[in-house]
């Protein structure tokens, strides 16, 4: 607002005897002179524009010096005073004796500072301070916060004012704190599992309601981790008093409690700890759990707001040092803290007034967003034909994975076939080879001695000499010679029988032989733990290879060095030899196409060989306990009819390679060799 607007409100002259005329003109005169003073280069005003101008600004003056005015000398004026005396709730923890040493004398600072009233102090207890709150019996309440959020919540409350803290700081000055005994065993909260231990009340904030929090936060349910909670009710000294008895292992008991009750006598304070102290320095107190804010005193509807206004006056105006303060064991009061803590605690244990039942709120929000509820009812449909859906897509693809597992063990089942008919036509091959040696020396002798025999009987003077014996000999020797024809037949009959296929070699598939035995391989590895690594190498293309002879090669070496790596120490990493050593097992094959042969690399990262590698290429010779000693003289057999080359060694620090090289010869060279398998 301007200058000229003010003026414009003032009256023109003070004298009586001038006209309205002459007064308005006098005030449009001002109103030119202050503008073209404002507006432009500065100029006196007239002594007449100068008279208003002052009387207005006595007229502004006057109102903020009023407001402006001692509050002591406001709050010294006389109220009206009334009939019924002003009724204070009070929270009484310890009893109504102790509430009334601690609060009678602010009542009386009340009524000192508050002429014409007359404070009467009325102690309750948790429940019963909520009720007579409920029932409008009281003009003011003084409670902890825990309490006050939850009346504040529910009742149209006005907090005037938070006790302060005697050790000064943000007035944080509540808590719980978790007390033993001092000869008890216990050092930690954990200590007390599975123990007896008491509280005042399921819904006191000190009590119990801030210690259940603080294990909340823990993942720990007090109901589950003590083996009972016992609510002894108020008085607050019940707690100590069944603790120092022995009835309970602990007590949960509001922060300086104990230290009230040592001050006053009743206990020794060396007698009991506080358990996992995290009071801030200075405090005074000790505190298992985080601080919250003071007490707090509050107005209700019956108080007016004039009386409101001097009781929270004369509560700020009470000195530190005062026997009020000092009977409250605080310093004072001091305007009101926030409660947004409180809050939080007690909506995380579902404690909050403002709380109802889940269904309460989803039935309130669905009520008011029907197109959502519908849309969720849809959304939940299709989501349930989804699920069916994919149930059974699910169920077909377990079916189909149960089937290509079937596939896997018929083929593996084929494969170990296989494998055993190679072992027994290698070990029928030997056993011929060993065989027929001793045979051929039998027919040999046998041949020998009927020929001496038949010279003998040419020999006029030996033949008359025992004709029935030379006789007799003879069919024996015949006879002989028969049955080692016979063992020859037989052994040629069951190495044919042996002989699955004779072996050729044909345009192969490598990278498609491999991919059908990965599977498998994979599948005989797990139960190992080990991991397969494949790697490939220049230009893939048809090769002239025994098939299965390489798919025996390949399945023994893998085998053989999965068991190795499965065996070896876990350590720390290595890189030798081109192959990175982890703790994990784990075998590396690397297929190597080059222009004129074809190289194959298994590692492994076991212990490496544990013999010299023709040893462990004899057939029958085996380092493990269960091995037939085949597996090996079968991939050398494979690699010789391949004309190819076969070599194992030891890998830096640990670990095995065995390499395979096998030329590649030109179409018309394919080798045709009858064999066994």
């Amino acid at each position: 607002m301007t200058g000229a607007a003010f003026i414009s409100t003032v009256p023109t002259e003070p004298h009586s005897n001038a006209r309205p005329d002459d007064r308005l003109g006098a005030i449009v005169n001002c109103q030119h002179a202050f503008k073209e003073s404002l507006l432009r280069s500065p100029a006196p005003l007239p002594p007449t524009c100068k008279l208003w101008l002052a009387l207005l600004l006595w007229l502004v003056a006057v109102p903020l010096l009023a407001a402006s005015a001692d509050p002591a000398s406001i709050e010294a004026a006389p109220m009206q005073a009334q009939d019924q005396p002003v009724r204070v709730g009070v929270l009484a923890t310890r009893g109504l004796p102790v509430a009334r040493h601690q609060w009678q004398p602010l009542m009386s600072w009340l009524d000192k500072r508050v002429p014409g009233q007359h404070f009467e102090l009325m102690p309750l207890e948790l429940d019963a301070l909520a009720d007579a709150v409920a029932g409008q019996r009281l003009d003011f309440v003084i409670t902890n916060p825990g309490q006050s959020v939850s009346l504040s919540r529910q009742y149209p409350l006005a907090w005037l004012a938070t006790l302060k803290s005697p050790a000064g700081g943000d007035n944080l000055a509540i808590g719980a704190a978790l007390v033993v005994r001092a000869d008890a065993p216990f050092q930690h909260w954990q200590d007390l599992k599975r123990q007896p231990v008491a509280a005042v009340s399921e819904n006191a904030f000190g009590g119990y309601l801030a210690y259940r929090f603080e294990a909340s936060q823990q993942g720990v349910r007090l109901d589950n981790f003590f083996s009972a909670v016992r609510f002894t009710g108020f008085p607050l000294d019940r707690l100590i008093t069944q603790l120092a008895a022995g009835k309970v292992s602990a007590a949960i008991v509001p922060v300086c409690q104990l230290e009230r009750m040592a001050r006053e006598g009743k206990i020794a304070y060396a007698d009991f700890r506080v358990l996992d102290n995290r009071a801030p320095a200075g405090f005074g107190c000790q505190s298992s759990t985080r601080l919250y804010p003071n007490w707090s005193f509050a107005k209700t509807e019956q108080a007016s707001p004039e009386l409101a206004l001097a009781v929270t006056r004369a509560l700020f105006a009470l000195p530190p040092d005062s026997l009020a303060a000092i009977a409250a064991d605080s310093a004072g009061w001091t305007v009101p803290t926030s409660q947004l803590s409180i809050d939080r605690l007690l909506k995380a244990l579902d404690r909050h007034p403002l709380q109802g039942p889940w269904w309460q709120s989803a039935w309130h929000w669905l009520r008011q967003h029907q197109q959502w509820g519908w849309g969720a009812l849809l959304l939940m449909l299709l989501l349930g034909g989804h699920h069916l859906l994919l149930q059974h897509l699910f169920n077909r693809s377990q079916r189909r994975l149960l089937a290509t597992r079937r596939q896997l063990d018929d083929k593996r089942r084929q494969l170990e076939q296989a494998q055993r008919l190679a072992q027994f036509g290698e070990l029928g091959a030997n056993m011929a080879h060993e065989i027929n040696q001793p045979l051929t020396a039998i027919a040999n002798y046998s041949q020998g001695a009927l020929l001496r025999l038949a010279r003998q009987t040419l020999d006029p003077a030996k033949a008359d000499r025992d004709p029935a014996l030379n006789l007799a000999l003879t069919q024996a020797l015949e006879q002989i010679g028969q049955q080692v024809t016979r063992i020859t037949q037989t052994i040629n009959r069951l190495r044919s029988r042996l002989q699955k296929r004779p072996r050729q070699a044909e345009p192969t598939d490598l990278p498609a032989l491999v991919e059908q035995l990965t599977p498998l391989l994979q599948q005989m590895l797990t139960p190992l733990d080990v991991r397969l690594a494949l790697s490939w190498h220049g230009e893939p293309r048809l090769l002239p290879l025994d098939g299965i002879g390489v798919e025996q090669l390949l399945v023994n070496l893998i085998k053989n060095g999965a068991e190795s790596a499965a065996r070896h120490p876990k350590g720390s990493d290595h890189i030798e030899g081109g192959m990175a050593q982890t703790d994990e097992p784990r075998v590396e094959v690397l297929i190597t196409f080059e222009e004129d042969q074809l190289r194959l690399e298994v590692r492994d990262n076991g212990p490496g060989l544990t013999a010299p590698q023709a040893q462990l290429q004899q057939a029958f010779y085996s380092d493990k306990a269960d091995g037939m000693g085949l597996g090996l003289a079968i991939c050398r057999d494979v690699v010789e009819f391949h004309r190819g080359q076969f070599t194992l060694s030891n890998l830096s620090p640990r670990g095995c390679l065995a390499r395979v090289v096998l030329p590649i010869p030109g179409p018309d060279a394919a080798p045709t060799i009858e064999g066994g398998n």
